[in-house]
């Protein structure tokens, strides 16, 4: 690919010791070694302006969380990228873990990255009307439109009327794509229309370097994004083509 032509990278790689039968399952204890020469070439595609997510969780092995995805963090920010954020998705339906000592793992990171400071980012975009209020019923009829007051200390405090566009927390409540197709780590078409909704412009080239079912693709597609895609296996480059 050319150098400096992508405006957004949103992908989910395989995880450290799962989907074995599918991609072979990369050993925790290599999986920085794994990435990073992919995380090198991430780098040299993607624009100044443009951002990198990445969602990943670290599973758990004889009682402990494994640490490599903290591990893969920093070994990025060693190989130049800029840690921005993260964001959580929390899943509105967890899956059990089979653990008597565990609770149910409800939710999963989506780490921003970037080149520069300069990345693109357009907050409006992903307003959402709010369904709760901060102001008291009788404060908020005396003050129709108002949205700011004061405390005792003269701190302008923000208020919010139901209705209200408000912006997003970087928590994402979703639940778990529930689609029934061929493809056994499938996420919700919401989760990648959300950062592309923040991070791009129609037009943009959005890229998923580990294509999977196509969910990214479709995403891109279905919000004038343009979308390129990497995928080992040649049935779910197949897979993708017909969702498409």
């Amino acid at each position: 690919m050319d150098p400096e032509s992508v405006d957004l990278i949103v992908t989910s790689p395989p995880y450290a010791e799962k989907r074995k039968k599918t991609y072979g399952g990369i050993p925790a204890d290599k999986y920085v070694e794994w990435f990073l020469p992919i995380s090198a070439e991430l780098m040299r595609v993607l624009k100044p302006t443009g951002s990198f997510i990445l969602n990943i969780k670290e599973g758990a092995v004889n009682g402990e969380r494994q640490t490599h995805v903290l591990e893969l963090v920093l070994a990025l920010r060693k190989q130049g990228w800029l840690w921005v954020d993260e964001f959580i998705w929390n899943k509105t339906n967890p899956f059990p873990t089979g653990s008597k000592k565990r609770l149910k793992d409800g939710f999963e990171r989506c780490y921003h990255f970037a080149k520069t400071k300069d990345f693109k980012f357009f907050p409006d975009a992903v307003k959402y009307k709010s369904t709760s209020k901060w102001a008291g019923d009788n404060e908020r009829r005396k003050n129709k439109g108002a949205h700011h007051t004061t405390n005792g200390s003269g701190m302008n405090m923000s208020r919010r009327i139901v209705g209200d566009l408000v912006r997003p927390s970087n928590v994402l409540t979703m639940p778990s794509s529930s689609i029934n197709i061929e493809h056994p780590a499938v996420f919700p078409q919401a989760l990648p229309e959300f950062f592309i909704k923040l991070m791009t412009q129609r037009g943009d080239l959005v890229l998923d370097p580990f294509m999977g079912s196509g969910t990214t693709s479709l995403a891109a597609r279905n919000l004038g994004r343009r979308y390129e895609g990497v995928e080992s296996m040649e049935e779910y480059v197949d897979l993708n083509a017909q969702r498409l």
